[in-house]
């Protein structure tokens, strides 16, 4: 997809300060995650360079774009911004390794599978740093084939320091390998 096809996408912006569940629908779609005017990502060793995703007459430092190929209400309500669990969430999981917070086993009978998650005071404080710092921009769409190009377009544009499995980009490269570390 050309940059100027990017561009011309519409999302709609969800503050969730301000609203949340009602406003997101109950069906496919794509979304970027974008800091609040005031927000910066949480200070490690390197510094990511942010692109910005422009919106109403404003410009907003993306962070993440993801997808939901069954419903973005239940994927970014419950799973990113109300989850209790990062495991489910490679975005909660990102920030709560740069906010430095300390990973448990996420699984009691198997606890050494490498599997993990926060502690609920952590995951608490990391629900609460996101509600005040994060901005969702969501578009449904009912085509799942559609749904990846345009998160593959999205990174390449973007190219959001959280995304690490499909961003190759060589810029943020530094970040993204110290984001890997810090997950572990």
């Amino acid at each position: 997809m050309k940059d100027e096809k990017i561009k011309k996408l519409v999302f709609k912006l969800l503050d969730p300060e301000k609203n949340f569940l009602e406003l997101l629908p109950d069906s496919p779609g794509n979304y970027i995650i974008a800091l609040n005017h005031s927000a910066t990502l949480p200070k490690v060793s390197i510094s990511p360079v942010l692109n910005q995703y422009y919106y109403n007459g404003c410009y907003y430092d993306v962070i993440y774009t993801g997808i939901s190929k069954k419903s973005l209400k239940k994927r970014d309500y419950k799973q990113h911004f109300a989850g209790n669990n990062s495991g489910g969430s490679t975005l909660r999981k990102s920030l709560g390794s740069l906010m430095g917070l300390k990973k448990i086993p996420r699984d009691k009978n198997n606890p050494f599978n490498g599997k993990t998650k926060f502690s609920e005071t952590d995951e608490n404080k990391l629900s609460e740093w996101m509600r005040h710092n994060l901005l969702l921009f969501f578009r449904e769409e009912e085509n799942v084939t559609s749904i990846e190009e345009i998160e593959k377009d999205l990174i390449n544009f973007y190219n959001p320091p959280l995304n690490i499995k499909t961003n190759n980009n060589t810029i943020n490269e530094d970040f993204r390998k110290l984001l890997k570390e810090l997950r572990k």
